[in-house]
């Protein structure tokens, strides 16, 4: 399977625009070579991106798993030109460490900016991508999913960071002891962050059960997506202990999500034999976790 940079180009401008022929004339390109193009791309990955109709088009299930892909792989390009950039000026190698979603919610950058004398530069990342990076050299330190594979590098148990389903307060769901993603995936959806770890792997589980997840409003703050959710807005999945973190629980419920990928651990990860600055981050992130954890419990 083979994508090449400018069909990439091409086929998120398809998807921005849902039409070929404004597509067309943002790339500077006829209409025949865009369809072209794009014909090429389905018959390369073996499956249908485009729903075609007389309005224009949309992206299938699996061309919003491509779109959001492409954004991710465009977005490293710039970092990596970014970085370079920095790298030329750079006195130093800053320590890299890459955290999901739900990771970056839970308040832990204090602990690790206290160091003294180090650079450190934090991202998002999804623990698939965390993991390789690691193995690569490319980061030094994450904190991923326990779902993804792990051999041969070090690893901190953070604890249970499970994701649940939240609803409104007066939801007739919010009674119910738990309920399956493809259950929820049947109400209007909120999203977390359009380009956020959680979202994609969101987006990728609705597509594993054949199903196009569209949020019917995105937002970039889990404070803010839960507000929308107590108005009734819609529902959304979250950590449930980013939920926790937020005031005005009163006004909505979580429900367990019954499928064993939402039932996860989180781990802080490192490769082995890792520098002391390394060890001295990862040692850092797991006390405050289990501070944190020992908080949320006494309350």
């Amino acid at each position: 399977m083979h994508f090449g940079w400018t069909d990439l180009q091409i086929f998120l401008h398809v998807c921005e625009a849902g039409s070929m022929t404004a597509a067309a004339a943002r790339c500077h390109l006829t209409l025949a070579a865009v369809s072209a193009r794009m014909r090429g791309l389905e018959e390369s990955s073996g499956v249908l991106l485009l729903a075609r109709g007389r309005r224009g088009v949309t992206p299938t299930a699996a061309g919003t798993v491509l779109a959001s892909h492409a954004r991710r792989v465009f977005e490293q390009v710039q970092r990596l030109e970014r970085d370079l950039l920095h790298a030329r000026r750079a006195p130093e190698q800053p320590l890299v460490v890459l955290a999901n979603s739900a990771a970056l919610a839970r308040g832990w950058a204090p602990a690790v900016a206290e160091l003294n004398d180090a650079t450190i530069l934090v991202r998002e990342s999804a623990s698939e991508s965390t993991v390789r990076s690691i193995r690569s050299g490319a980061a030094d330190v994450g904190i991923v999913s326990d779902a993804v594979d792990t051999h041969g590098l070090a690893t901190h148990d953070l604890g249970p960071d499970p994701l649940v389903l939240v609803v409104p307060r007066d939801h007739g769901w919010g009674r119910r002891q738990g309920v399956r993603f493809s259950e929820a995936l049947q109400l209007p959806w909120i999203a977390w962050g359009e380009q956020s770890a959680l979202s994609t792997h969101l987006l990728l589980r609705a597509a594993a059960a054949g199903v196009q997840l569209a949020p019917r409003f995105t937002y970039p703050a889990a404070g803010g997506v839960l507000q929308l959710v107590a108005r009734g807005l819609g529902v959304t999945v979250l950590p449930e202990a980013v939920v926790q973190q937020h005031a005005g629980l009163e006004e909505v419920r979580c429900v367990r999500l019954e499928d064993r990928w939402a039932q996860r651990r989180l781990l802080a990860c490192h490769a082995g034999g890792a520098a002391p600055l390394r060890q001295q981050v990862t040692e850092r992130i797991v006390r405050h976790w289990h501070r944190q954890a020992g908080a949320l419990q006494t309350h």
